[in-house]
């Protein structure tokens, strides 16, 4: 026969309820990757007509530090998250139509104009440059006389500064 005393009995108890306790508890520590204030943003658009890929980076708004991928969601509806980090969030949207970074660069004035191009084709004087056609060689100038077509702001400043 086993006899348990009372010390025994009081230590048994003692446990169970310690065991009952921690079977309780339920942890409620989540961690959430948010918005760190030096993060970038960067927009993809792909437009169909012309087939482009636009990308636009830009810094955080203030009201999106540190705010949960899902708030980014919320801020940019219609928008698609491909990649959500602290410091880097990349949208993408499709669009109909052409983009607006098709341009042509031709002579206008003595001076090398860039002209915007519409999705009709049409073209219209954007700015004229400072830099002049009387120094370039005949054969750029040629070009710039029937119009030298430039797709992306990126190619139309990287085009610009071959000439300046």
């Amino acid at each position: 026969m086993n006899t348990i005393t009372k010390e025994e009995l009081a230590q048994n108890q003692n446990a169970q309820i310690q065991n009952n306790i921690e079977n309780q508890i339920i942890e409620t520590s989540v961690k959430q990757d948010t918005v760190s204030p030096n993060a970038i943003i960067i927009q993809k658009k792909y437009y169909r007509d012309c087939d482009h890929l636009v990308r636009e980076e830009q810094e955080i708004p203030n009201e999106l530090v540190n705010k949960t991928e899902e708030d980014v969601k919320e801020q940019f509806p219609g928008w698609k998250i491909q990649e959500y980090s602290p410091t880097e969030i990349i949208l993408y949207q499709e669009f109909d139509g052409y983009c607006d970074e098709h341009y042509v660069a031709r002579e206008h004035n003595g001076l090398i104009g860039i002209y915007h191009i519409n999705e009709q084709g049409i073209e219209k004087l954007k700015e004229d440059t400072e830099i002049s056609t009387m120094y370039l060689p005949e054969e750029d100038v040629e070009k710039l006389k029937i119009g030298v077509p430039i797709i992306g702001r990126k190619n139309l400043y990287n085009f610009l500064e071959d000439y300046e």
